[in-house]
């Protein structure tokens, strides 16, 4: 019974996200993304949240489809939340993105899961933009 509650409950909260947007739709966030290389240089990029989906403009993540967001609060208010999204794309593999907000500073680390099954690490840090 539990299971099933718990399957209720978090169907609805997909629905819900994917109808009605997420806790964090409305943000973007300005990036500087590092390769977790010693010799790479940073590029800079922008998250971008709206209507429950995570859209990415970087160097990093070139040509990658906005892809459906999780977010959930750890204060209980959308100023400190932990987040992530997995962006497809067939022709580039899969980039999984993972954050955590805390007031307008967001930072955390990607990984781009390549066709070839090659994983490339970057990490991330920012500041929520204005207006």
């Amino acid at each position: 019974m539990r299971r099933l509650l718990f399957a209720f409950f978090a169907l609805s909260a997909l629905v819900s996200a994917r109808l009605f947007g997420g806790p964090m739709d409305g943000t973007v966030w300005d990036v500087k993304v590092k390769p977790d290389s010693f010799f790479a240089m940073s590029h800079r990029g922008t998250l971008m949240f709206a209507r429950g989906r995570l859209s990415v403009a970087t160097a990093a993540s070139p040509d990658f489809q906005p892809g459906y967001y999780t977010a959930q609060s750890v204060d209980g208010t959308t100023a400190d939340a932990v987040w992530n999204a997995s962006l497809k794309e067939p022709d580039q593999g899969v980039m999984n993105w993972h954050g955590l907000v805390r007031g307008d500073r967001i930072e955390g680390f990607a990984v781009w899961w390549t066709r070839s099954g090659k994983a490339r690490r970057f990490s991330f840090t920012g500041s929520r933009r204005e207006g």
